[in-house]
């Protein structure tokens, strides 16, 4: 039962590998066909040295000497380019080009990983390798552990994209993003750094064992110089309003916009103590306290906005009061003076003596 069992694994190994051999193979294709594209844009610089080249000897033969210098002009302007362009050829033509392995190599390839990092796990069908960490603690930061799964048939991309994913099986991510569930990883996608270059030649080469070795290494240290959201700010939040990152204990929470904020963009009302952030709170002209919206009104003539109890029972800013004031008092003094005046022209009337004619 025991040999059975064996038997029927190392025959989905051979699957395997057959299917890693494959796509090795397809990914150097795509290399070949990068080397093809540059020389296809080789062939059209060298093609247009060539038209410029019987243009100009035909321009000398038929002493078109203007027409020669303009074409000697452009040749001169374009030559530190293609001397630019054919160094750079010449660099990409001569990078040496990785070893196919063979079935054999990768089938123990895969057994050495099996004895390095533990069981994998692998899905023919969704044709996926995966191996999944041991708990990984950062800095007395629990992460949990983490899945690498590649998948196969990506590969071929592997100069476009990375063709794998690092899953967060137990997430705890950054408290100010959530895509964050390790300093080196976002949305799941992993920031080799000086890795990159060895990730890519161990795939390229069907070393799998050190490529899955590498990454849990990466998962497994701490670089201070290069993270999404270093461990010291871990646990924080991000201000809504700055950016800044703070901790839970350190950001405040305003009610009217239901957004988080540090303590440099936020205050609390002087009139019933709620917290708030800056946008949402607004300063009373009289006091300079900052007020929420709940204990502050508007002028009913100016329309600036107070704290209530600046307010008088009108409504009515101090000003406002003090200029609505002085108008009544001038409308009873106008209404004093035309009493007085009439007062005056009626006792003059009396006086007077009715002649007869």
């Amino acid at each position: 039962m025991r040999k059975g069992k064996i038997m029927n694994k190392n025959k989905n190994i051979i699957k395997l590998s057959s299917l890693l051999l494959d796509a090795i193979y397809e990914l150097k294709k795509q290399r070949l066909r990068q080397i093809q594209d540059k020389f296809r844009d080789f062939g059209s610089k060298c093609s247009f040295a060539i038209k410029d080249s019987n243009l100009f000897y035909t321009a000398v033969e038929k002493n078109w000497f203007r027409s020669a210098e303009k074409i000697r002009t452009r040749v001169s302007r374009s030559l530190n380019d293609f001397s630019y362009y054919l160094q750079r050829f010449k660099e990409f033509i001569n990078i040496d080009e990785p070893k196919l392995p063979k079935l054999s190599e990768i089938f123990a390839e895969l057994l050495q990983l099996d004895q390095d990092l533990g069981e994998y796990q692998f899905d023919l069908k969704y044709k996926t390798i995966s191996v999944i960490t041991e708990p990984i603690t950062l800095e007395e930061i629990n992460l949990g552990s983490f899945e690498i799964k590649l998948y196969i048939e990506r590969i071929s991309t592997l100069y476009e994209h990375a063709p794998y994913k690092v899953i967060a099986l137990e997430p705890n991510p950054a408290g100010s993003d959530s895509n964050v569930t390790h300093p080196h990883v976002s949305s799941e996608t992993l920031c080799e750094g000086d890795g990159h270059v060895s990730i890519r030649r161990a795939l390229e080469d069907g070393r799998f064992c050190d490529f899955f070795t590498m990454i849990v290494s990466i998962l497994q240290t701490y670089n201070p110089d290069s993270p999404y959201i270093s461990l010291s700010d871990w646990e924080g939040r991000s201000c809504y309003d700055c950016g800044y990152t703070v901790s839970g204990d350190e950001s405040y929470y305003c009610e009217y916009c239901d957004n988080e904020f540090c303590d440099q963009c936020s205050t609390y009302c002087q009139k019933c103590d709620t917290t708030m952030c800056l946008g949402c709170a607004s300063q009373c002209p009289l006091c300079e306290e900052p007020v929420c919206k709940n204990c502050s009104a508007k002028c009913k003539e100016c329309e600036e906005i107070y704290c209530k109890d600046c307010l008088t029972e009108e409504g009515l800013c101090p000003d406002c009061e003090e200029q609505r004031k002085e108008q009544e008092n001038e409308e009873q003094e106008d209404k004093s003076k035309k009493s007085e005046a009439a007062a005056a022209v009626q006792s003059d009337s009396m006086g007077q003596t009715i002649v007869h004619a």
